[in-house]
């Protein structure tokens, strides 16, 4: 590799964050805040989860799941629903109202986007389109509950 692992962390990082951040300033989302987002985009990803897997996934602790999930809840972006391998345990689903919104919000962004990549050169365009397959890679790597990765101190 021509570039050490390190460096390159370095350099995508601050991009990955002002990108994300960039995306939210240009298309706000009254309907939920951006924990509630994470856990969102987790149940899109992965179905309907148990409050401890959302807990686990979002590295968050599960007093933390109960109230975020209980914000979803009241904007009926969510509901709980009884575990179907365990009657006495409870997932959390998107309702229909809630992929409605994450459909609309995905469609603003597409529009967003869009229009920025339309104002980049051909090159440009051409590089991000033979990353994409890699940061896709990247996000799967980082959306796995891998506490090995973790920092010790991520769930206090």
């Amino acid at each position: 590799m021509s570039e050490n692992i390190a460096d390159l962390a370095g350099r995508i990082r601050p991009s990955l964050i002002r990108l994300y951040l960039a995306m939210r300033r240009h298309t706000p989302i009254p309907e939920y805040t951006a924990a509630q987002a994470s856990a969102l985009a987790t149940l899109v990803d992965h179905g309907p989860l148990r409050m401890g897997e959302l807990a686990d996934r979002e590295s968050i602790r599960m007093p933390t799941a109960t109230a975020l999930v209980d914000g979803l809840c009241k904007a009926d972006l969510v509901e709980r629903t009884p575990d179907p391998a365990d009657r006495r345990a409870v997932q959390v689903a998107l309702t229909d109202h809630g992929r409605d919104v994450l459909r609309r919000v995905g469609s603003e962004r597409d529009v967003v986007l869009t229009r920025a990549l339309a104002d980049l050169s051909d090159e440009h365009r051409d590089a991000l389109a033979a990353a994409a397959p890699a940061l896709q890679a990247l996000r799967d790597r980082l959306d796995k509950p891998d506490r090995a990765s973790a920092s010790p101190d991520h769930r206090k």
